[in-house]
């Protein structure tokens, strides 16, 4: 068993702060049912005003987030646009809910140019469909964590626009790339109809995603969460962790970004392992082992034997998320484990 552990599987793995702790456990709280809770009240205009958009609604996952924008922006027979890996895709139950189907492309990095969308939409129609909502992922989880550039939104929403489609961005780590650009949150919000985003990840709340929207859109989704059980009663005490990872913890991603470069440059290094980040990236290194014969579970295994936890993306890829418990010593580490496995082939 090794003597140590560096848990790179995800950000979601990131505990709250001590400030987080003592904050919710003094939080101002009130039924959210009834619209009451003072500190849910004070995250939703927080996350609305950070966003640039009119409202917002906490909600417990980016899961359900992302379903609500499913929900509300559709109507049942419709058909939404997605990348084949997008989020949204792996969560059918909303889709059979809403009685929508999905229209998927395969670009890379998940950016859709206006010929795209227009060939989109006619093969769609083509195959009887109604499509009326393209959905997004910025970061963008599959292709290692690229970041859009804010003129790809914009240019996204206006092919989604003129062909009468509403645009919902899957923004579950859309700070992440704010900070890789160097810009603020409505420079994305400004192109889109909806935002999700969590404070789970690498903000290190312990739960919660905020869907911003216009004022009638969260009004129709708070409904919407009502009847699919989204409901969180006095839910202040995770809303005031979620107040502090908006206003102290954006930021300190820069910190995950320079890791994940500086563990991608190690990795380099090494014969036999390839290890991938794509322009504009974030926290995330993909890493493969092809060159040894090795698949992702070969790879896999190898590694967590000596500590180094990741997730495995078959048939030949890992995925690497830095967050804010790792520091340069778990990178040098990990680098020495990706070494010393690669060396024993």
């Amino acid at each position: 068993m090794a003597d140590r552990t560096v848990d790179l599987r995800s950000d979601t793995t990131t505990q709250p702060t001590d400030e987080m702790r003592a904050a919710m456990q003094s939080a101002e709280v009130g039924d959210d049912a009834f619209g009451e809770d003072p500190t849910v009240n004070l995250l939703q205009d927080k996350a609305a005003e950070k966003l640039g958009m009119e409202a917002s609604l906490l909600v417990p996952s980016g899961t359900m987030g992302n379903g609500l924008a499913l929900l509300v922006h559709t109507e049942s027979g419709d058909t939404f646009l997605s990348h084949e890996r997008g989020h949204v895709m792996g969560r059918t139950p909303f889709h059979t809910t809403a009685g929508i189907t999905p229209h998927t492309f395969a670009t890379e990095y998940g950016v859709v140019t206006l010929d795209e969308v227009t060939d989109l939409v006619q093969q769609a129609c083509a195959l009887g469909g109604k499509p009326s909502l393209l959905c997004i992922e910025n970061s963008h989880n599959h292709s290692g964590g690229y970041a859009w550039l804010p003129q790809e939104v914009e240019t996204a929403g206006s092919a989604a626009r003129e062909h009468g489609l509403k645009v919902h961005m899957d923004g579950a780590r859309m700070f992440n790339s704010c900070v890789a650009h160097g810009i603020a949150a409505p420079e994305y919000g400004k192109h889109v109809d909806s935002v999700m985003f969590c404070v789970s990840k690498g903000l290190s709340a312990p739960v919660g995603s905020l869907l911003c929207g216009s004022r009638d859109f969260i009004d129709k989704a708070r409904k919407v969460r009502s009847s699919i059980g989204g409901t969180m009663r006095q839910a202040g005490t995770v809303a005031a962790a979620g107040l502090i990872a908006l206003e102290k913890m954006v930021g300190r991603l820069a910190e995950d970004h320079e890791n994940a470069r500086l563990l991608y440059e190690g990795l380099r290094g090494i014969d036999g392992i390839t290890p991938r980040q794509p322009p504009n990236p974030t926290n995330f290194v993909m890493v493969d082992a092809t060159q040894l014969g090795w698949s992702s579970s070969d790879l896999g295994e190898r590694v967590a034997a000596e500590g180094v936890l990741v997730i495995e993306r078959p048939p030949n890829d890992l995925r690497l998320v830095l967050h804010r418990h790792l520091g340069r010593d778990d990178v040098d580490y990990t680098v020495e484990t990706f070494s010393k496995v690669a060396a024993a082939a």
